[in-house]
């Protein structure tokens, strides 16, 4: 099935993924690649309203109700967009994925990192990560980029504490080989210029 290639970015709050999403593309399509970004929770009309529901602040589902939340909004995107383009030959930019859930629920909200494994894995089949990328950036420094939370999200009213069990997550599995680690505190420019080198080195 899979012609194309599937790159993932991921990363706190604050770390820059959606901006050097694009940056990459744009860089790959300048070499005469055929690039696209798009994003989880969303990157499809059903995925996008599932994503307003999951970061609705008024609502406040329990963790195993967030985690079936997140799988069933991947399953649409995979469906929709990623498996499609995939076919086509595309290079998929994907700003979060699978290790966000694991991050985010698992080491953020204490769900069993296994079950949340296992989940994920039944969500993606078939899908191969081809590069997964953790841009580190600590979670004070990120919100301090973004000039602070924002209110209308439900995740970014979490604590600085859960932001830094989320952050010990994403260095945890960087640690394990699954996420090649990008220092992204510096300019955007020179993380760019990793994060490309990191994605040309992977095609």
């Amino acid at each position: 099935m899979k012609k194309g290639k599937f790159i993932v970015i991921e990363g706190c709050e604050g770390a820059g993924k959606s901006k050097q999403s694009v940056m990459l593309k744009d860089a790959l399509i300048a070499r005469g690649l055929d690039a696209v970004v798009t994003r989880e929770p969303g990157g499809a009309p059903l995925g996008e309203k599932l994503r307003e529901l999951i970061l609705d602040p008024s609502y406040a589902p329990d963790a195993v109700t967030e985690l079936y939340m997140y799988s069933a909004a991947r399953r649409v995107h995979l469906n929709e967009s990623v498996f499609p383009m995939l076919e086509s030959g595309k290079i998929i930019i994907c700003d979060r994925f699978v290790y966000s859930t694991i991050a985010y629920q698992g080491y953020g909200r204490g769900l069993d990192v296994d079950f949340i494994r296992e989940v994920n894995r039944k969500t993606i089949e078939p899908l191969e990560v081809d590069l997964a990328l953790f841009l580190d950036v600590p979670p004070e420094v990120g919100f301090a980029r973004k000039g602070g939370a924002d209110n209308s999200d439900r995740l970014e009213r979490e604590s600085l504490e859960f932001f830094g069990r989320v952050y010990d997550g994403f260095k945890a599995m960087s640690e394990r080989g699954e996420l090649v680690r990008i220092d992204a505190c510096g300019e955007k420019v020179q993380t760019a210029e990793k994060i490309l080198a990191a994605v040309l080195g992977a095609l």
